[in-house]
């Protein structure tokens, strides 16, 4: 009782404080990981540092010689292995501490481009892919592609996407500044093991960008005419023409908000 006493006195404010930062970080860690690949790794690492235990507990030499060696390189095991999740934990770091700017001028007017696009394109069966920049940059994106620099209107952006254009394949982006960028861009595929196996590539690559940077990517199905929005890694399916211009605008201008009718989530089948 002494000693939970003495403990008990010798604590600091600056140890609430401490532990306040440490189980912050700690539950930051835990959001970013939820819902990744993340997890089934961490699970086999916890095995593998049981057995590390066992071997050592029962005095198995071979086992241990080998987890040895194993774990001297641990430190660039876990950066192999978590390259993807250390880049976009460092990214979404950045973007929280990085001086923000205002939304574009005319922002609207693109923006109703790109909706009337999608609308035309759903109903036209005309599958495609568009990339709207927010906080990260995508330069690294745009410089693989076909680099355009012209203005987002329907009628372009429904001819990119026509099966005829040789632009049609991979998808266009459109910088915070309004301007489409470039066409004919390769995006990352989604490795998220919770993403349905019933989408498609475009789909997939839609959610894989989204899982690495802020962009908001709207993707229309060939196969069903369905208008999709993926942000942060989920994708809303189904959407109407009002639902697309709200849910870009509100993301686009920081203000979005979840809809009861069509809830962000995991995607479960093609959209």
């Amino acid at each position: 009782m002494e000693q939970i006493i003495q403990l008990l006195k010798s604590i600091q404010p600056q140890d609430f404080v401490d532990i306040a930062l440490l189980s912050a970080i700690i539950y930051w860690l835990l959001l970013l990981i939820k819902g990744t690949r993340t997890i089934p790794i961490l699970v086999g690492l916890t095995v593998l540092l049981g057995a590390y235990g066992g071997a050592s507990f029962l005095e198995l030499d071979a086992i241990g010689w080998l987890m040895d060696n194993l774990f001297a390189s641990f430190v660039v095991i876990l950066v192999v292995l978590f390259q993807a999740d250390i880049r976009n934990a460092l990214a979404q770091v950045g973007m929280t501490t990085m001086l923000r700017e205002g939304p574009p001028a005319a922002q609207e007017e693109w923006i109703a481009e790109v909706v009337r696009a999608a609308n035309i394109m759903a109903r036209k069966r005309i599958g495609g892919t568009i990339v709207l920049e927010r906080e990260t940059g995508l330069r690294n994106f745009v410089e693989r592609g076909k680099v355009l620099n012209a203005d987002p209107t329907a009628e372009l952006l429904e001819s990119i996407f026509h099966t005829s254009s040789p632009l049609h394949d991979g998808a266009v982006i459109i910088t915070r500044q309004g301007k489409l960028a470039a066409a004919r861009c390769i995006l990352p595929l989604s490795m998220n093991p919770a993403t349905s196996a019933f989408l498609g590539t475009r789909h997939r690559s839609a959610l894989g960008l989204t899982e690495e940077t802020d962009a908001v990517v709207v993707v229309v199905s060939e196969e069903r005419g369905f208008i999709s929005v993926a942000y942060r890694g989920k994708l809303q399916r189904n959407l109407d023409e009002q639902q697309v211009r709200a849910r870009i605008t509100q993301i686009l201008q920081g203000t979005e908000q979840q809809d009861a009718h069509t809830p962000d989530s995991a995607p479960a089948q093609i959209a």
